[in-house]
């Protein structure tokens, strides 16, 4: 009866010996994910921990605005700096340290890598317990992740637009240019439009599009104003107009808003902002195409208003 005994005895023996070399001393808790997205937007959005409520996936508590919760785990940000941020993981049963970092792929894309560790317990079934429950945690991290990835591959949340690169369809254009001494009046830019619009239907030529119009303030005292019209052929330009050709096919970044003047100034903030983050090279100068004819729509919060930016 000894040997038997004894037999189970090291059976026992060998597999609690083994738990200490297949759990290691530190068990760890990884996730990594690829992110199509500058790695100046994740920098916005991932280390700066005021944007974090914005896209995480379980509830944040507003009186403390390091402290978020996913699926029965608490995420506390112990620690935000340059290029990562600290997170405390408590499960309930486990705490973990963990950091979240992010490295650039190339000009569009970045990874971002966040591992989580705890010193195991000497007691071999608590180790075991452990291991399971942080390797149950490692899921939860791919979810966040996963989560953030698709929050930042949407336009509207990182610009709050929906920009798209489109191709040019109107190669040709009748404009005009005016300086005026402060940002034009409705009536002023649609004068401009009546003006060309008569040399347009002089000509038999047909409007192909809606105006366009771009506002350049050179200083404080001076706007540079331009509005062009789309034709269907060439025709001779007056003497305070030209014909303005665009390549057909090219590249352009395109966006829609509704609103006034500043609604329409912010949008070609954000235009701007996506070009320079994808180092995309503006060709031409950017324009609004209205959509709404502002000088019959007075509410300027019904205007809708087409952005172009024509691109390499």
């Amino acid at each position: 009866m000894k040997k038997p005994a004894l037999l189970v005895l090291g059976i026992l023996l060998l597999a609690f010996i083994s738990i200490y070399f297949i759990i290691p001393q530190y068990i760890t808790a990884k996730s990594s994910i690829s992110v199509d997205a500058t790695d100046g937007n994740v920098f916005r959005f991932l280390v700066q921990k005021k944007a974090w409520p914005k896209w995480w996936p379980g509830e944040h508590n507003a009186k403390d605005t390091n402290i978020f919760t996913y699926n029965g785990t608490t995420y506390t940000i112990k620690k935000d700096a340059n290029s990562f941020i600290e997170l405390g993981i408590n499960t309930g049963k486990v705490q973990l340290d963990s950091k979240l970092n992010y490295l650039a792929e190339n000009e569009v894309a970045t990874t971002i890598n966040w591992e989580g560790q705890m010193q195991s317990s000497l007691n071999p079934f608590t180790r075991i317990s452990e291991f399971v429950r942080i390797k149950a945690e490692q899921q939860n991290m791919d979810t966040i992740l996963s989560r953030f990835k698709t929050f930042m591959q949407t336009d509207t949340n990182v610009y709050g637009l929906r920009i798209k690169v489109e191709h040019v369809k109107d190669g040709l254009m009748l404009a005009t240019n005016k300086v005026f001494k402060a940002t034009p009046t409705v009536t002023e830019v649609y004068d401009m439009v009546a003006g060309l619009r008569k040399e347009i239907a002089v000509q038999n030529a047909a409007e192909t599009n809606k105006p366009m119009l771009n506002i350049n303030q050179t200083d404080d005292n001076e706007y540079h104003v331009m509005v062009a019209i789309p034709i269907n052929k060439e025709i001779k330009p007056g003497a305070n107009s030209v014909v303005n050709k665009m390549a057909v096919g090219g590249n352009i970044l395109k966006t829609e808003v509704k609103g006034g003047r500043k609604s329409i100034d912010n949008a070609f903030t954000q235009l701007q902002n996506f070009r320079k983050d994808y180092k995309l090279t503006g060709v031409a100068m950017p324009f609004e195409l209205m959509v709404t004819d502002r000088s019959m729509e007075k509410d300027t919060a019904k205007w809708v208003t087409r952005l172009y930016w024509p691109i390499l």
